[in-house]
């Protein structure tokens, strides 16, 4: 910035500042965003120094400040709709806890146990490790010494059995 510039820009901000932050703080009641706006209000003068009507400085500087905050709430009014938006979102993922669901998911629960309790011993475990615990097929068989065809014919036993005995459900 050239010495005549940082000398007029100083004496804007001598001028306007307190004018600005309580103009601004009659209007937000926020001291930190009223000195953020009130500063953005001196550089956008700064910026336009020559264009300044130097008739009336004071109208132009209020300008910006009233832009300013249309600006802001404009952006306050986007957020908050975003923000709610994100909320309703949100509640519509979660489900109620309904008793007749949790008596349904209790009674499904309780019919997949009782059919893995009809599997031999065996094909209940090997089922039990690749379905519930997620191991693959090859570290089941090695863990208990099988082929790994082995395990896959029971993992398909205990599929078709658990598949027969829900195909009868309601």
């Amino acid at each position: 910035m050239q010495p005549d510039a940082k000398a007029a820009a100083s004496a804007m901000s001598q001028r306007f500042r307190p004018a600005l932050i309580a103009f601004f703080l009659r209007r937000i009641r926020n001291h930190s965003e009223a000195e953020d706006l009130t500063q953005e209000v001196l550089l956008r003068v700064a910026q336009r120094g020559a264009e300044i009507d130097a008739a009336r400085p004071d109208a132009y500087v209020f300008q910006i400040a009233a832009n300013l905050l249309r600006d802001r709430g404009r952006r306050q009014k986007v957020r908050a709709a975003y923000q709610a938006a994100l909320a309703s979102n949100d509640a519509a993922w979660v489900e109620e806890r309904d008793p007749d669901r949790v008596l349904q998911a209790k009674q499904s629960l309780s019919t997949v146990l009782g059919a893995l309790q009809e599997l031999p011993d065996r094909t209940r475990t090997i089922f039990v490790l690749f379905r519930l615990e997620n191991m693959k097929q090859r570290e089941i068989a090695d863990m208990l010494g099988i082929s790994v065809r082995t395990v896959e014919q029971h993992v398909v036993r205990a599929s078709v059995h658990l598949r027969a005995c829900f195909g009868s459900q309601p």
